[in-house]
């Protein structure tokens, strides 16, 4: 048992989410004015997110408007990691009544979300996963059916960070849909667009809509 176990907030559970980030704005160089770029249409509660419970049943809206970027970035001759931000995607893990909002900001692709999500909806005990990069630290553990996440700065000395302790059961009877949503929507895009640029890395976005 870790010390900061005992001062984690007990809550019922954790609403995992993935979406992916819009923009309407295209920057072709830091030289020139930015272009505009279409949103899709279909309701969301973020103007510049695309939740993936959103997006389910509006794939090709979403799909029509990363349609949009490769159409400028092709026109602008730009190359893969050029456009890479307009690709990006987020991971949260949200409990709005008790005010608890963990975020995974270093990922954002949904391989390396994927690695935490299939870690905490395993069966494995004691430390189920850990990472850290600059200023941020997540780490889960599991304990007789209940899973302790913290989310804290490893830069910042004695700072606790933001500790939770919920039922493992619960978070993982969520998890599940969500990759399976998840990846339908990628297995869409991939399809009517080219190789997936959302799954993760270089070598997959590399041949995304005829970049080179």
């Amino acid at each position: 048992m870790e010390s900061w176990f005992a001062d984690a907030r007990p809550i019922d559970s954790l609403e995992p989410e993935i979406a992916f980030h819009l923009r309407d704005e295209f920057d072709a160089a830091p030289d020139r004015p930015p272009e505009p770029l279409a949103l899709p249409e279909f309701p969301r509660a973020s103007r510049l997110l695309a939740r993936s419970s959103e997006a389910v049943g509006h794939e090709a809206e979403l799909a029509a408007y990363y349609g949009r970027v490769a159409a400028l970035a092709r026109q602008h001759a730009l190359k893969p990691h050029q456009v890479r931000q307009y690709f990006w995607m987020a991971l949260r893990l949200d409990n709005e009544e008790a005010g608890i909002h963990l975020s995974f900001p270093w990922y954002d692709t949904f391989s390396s979300m994927d690695h935490f999500l299939a870690a905490v909806a395993g069966h494995g005990e004691g430390l189920v996963y850990d990472d850290q990069d600059q200023g941020w630290a997540v780490e889960a553990w599991a304990h007789n059916g209940t899973l302790y996440i913290r989310e804290s700065d490893p830069d910042s000395g004695d700072e606790p960070g933001q500790a939770v302790a919920l039922p493992r059961a619960g978070l993982q009877a969520r998890i599940a849909p969500l990759r399976e949503r998840t990846a339908r929507l990628m297995a869409y895009l991939a399809k009517e667009l080219g190789p997936d640029a959302w799954l993760g890395g270089e070598v997959q976005a590399a041949g995304a809509f005829g970049l080179r």
